[in-house]
């Protein structure tokens, strides 16, 4: 997965890890704090790459709120409106913010999900704190594609529905990841062109 990862972007496996310190053995053997001192290097959150390991979040990666509800929507709807300016604007602030000081992982029981291109979606989702109804909006409103519907996440996580390009497309752009990236990452073929989305009346 990684060693696809750096195909993707020009580089070889062995220049990311020596740039991280970690040999290809001690990934085998530590796992977890291997894989921490990896992610800086391949560009890719911690939390990420052991979703993608198919291991588990540890509490101190894990989103320390419960999904919030319909107010993202409306709060991305209103922020697509804005000048190009303005959104950076409001996104660094967001960034700015600091964790209360009261704030703790939120304990979620294992999903159901088997192991696959889906699941590991799904799970990507989690880890920014967006349940199946607020994916399935964010496609709509990022990506343009939909609107699709809770019950479809769920299938997908599944492993019930083909990523197809269009697809692996919009979830691509929800998390804040390069197509080509998540396709190395998820060992998916991509086509060579992908159709523009149109987000800004949705």
């Amino acid at each position: 997965m990684m060693a696809r990862l750096s195909k993707s972007r020009g580089q070889t496996f062995d220049s990311v890890l020596r740039a991280a310190e970690v040999d290809q053995s001690e990934i085998e053997v530590a796992g977890p704090s291997a894989l921490r001192r990896l992610a800086p290097v391949l560009g890719v959150h911690p939390a990420d790459l052991l979703v993608l390991a198919g291991l588990d979040v540890p509490s101190d990666l894990a989103p320390c709120a419960a999904p919030v509800g319909s107010i993202l929507d409306h709060l991305v709807k209103t922020a697509l409106r804005l000048p190009v300016e303005q959104r950076e604007h409001l996104l660094g602030a967001a960034r700015s913010m600091p964790l209360p000081e009261s704030a703790a992982p939120i304990v979620r029981g294992r999903d159901p999900f088997p192991y696959g291109p889906g699941a590991v979606i799904v799970r990507l989702l989690r880890n920014r704190n967006l349940d199946s109804l607020n994916s399935a909006k964010m496609v709509y409103r990022l990506a343009g594609i939909g609107p699709l519907s809770a019950a479809t996440i769920n299938v997908v996580g599944l492993g019930r529905k083909e990523l197809d390009p269009q697809l692996l497309f919009a979830f691509a752009t929800v998390l804040s990841y390069r197509v080509e990236d998540l396709a190395a990452l998820l060992d998916i073929e991509l086509p060579q062109t992908f159709p523009p989305a149109d987000t800004a009346s949705r």
